[in-house]
């Protein structure tokens, strides 16, 4: 395998466009494992919903609901077919546009494919294609794509989300101390095992 220089490449090279619509965890589940019945810690709940989300999707480098994002390319890759996504689950590829001639072009979804895992997925050109000529310039090729694990608490593998959960009774128990502004180690164990790299796109 041959990399693209992570200069050329980086996490820093995208935008997100549609962010996720809930959390990985819902206000009820926070709660039963908090054991708090009644309402009135529910907007604290909440937020510490969102703060271990936060804190887990950092240190794992993982979307835990589905995002849509665009990247950015300075180039197709030259000689080689594949293009790794490091944006984990990828879901699906929304469209592949690059500039030629100062006109912003859409690649035809019949002349690649994805495949699927839980950690990298790539994009392929079919048997035939080669990638088209663009301009000289930065970010000439535009990948929006959709990656998570769905758009529910319920697509959430569970072990992700007992570190959700044990993160936010952690956060919940240290109220005030600088530190319980992060995870604990059970949390961080968990998390260990769904680490990938920072890149967002690598070259096969």
């Amino acid at each position: 395998m041959i990399y693209i220089k992570e200069e050329i490449i980086k996490a820093s090279n995208y935008i997100l466009i549609n962010d996720a619509t809930s959390f990985p965890v819902t206000l009820q589940e926070a709660k039963d494992y908090l054991k708090i019945s009644g309402s009135d810690q529910d907007a604290e709940i909440n937020q510490l919903i969102a703060t271990a989300t936060d804190i887990g999707e950092k240190i794992t480098g993982r979307d835990f609901l589905n995002k849509t994002y665009k990247g950015f390319l300075d180039y197709f890759p030259c000689g080689y077919t594949g293009i790794e996504i490091r944006k984990s689950k990828l879901q699906s590829i929304t469209s592949i546009k690059y500039l030629k001639s100062k006109v912003l072009t859409t690649l035809d979804s019949s002349n690649y494919y994805t495949t699927q895992s839980n950690d990298y997925s790539s994009i392929f050109l079919n048997d035939g294609f080669t990638y088209p000529e663009t301009d000289i310039r930065n970010q000439v090729v535009e990948i929006v794509f959709t990656a998570g694990y769905g758009d529910t608490s319920a697509d959430i593998p569970e072990t992700l989300k007992k570190a959700i959960l044990t993160n936010i009774a952690y956060l919940f128990e240290n109220k005030g101390d600088c530190d319980g502004c992060g995870s604990n180690k059970v949390s961080r164990k968990i998390y260990q095992a769904y680490i990938i790299s920072s890149l967002l796109f690598r070259v096969l």
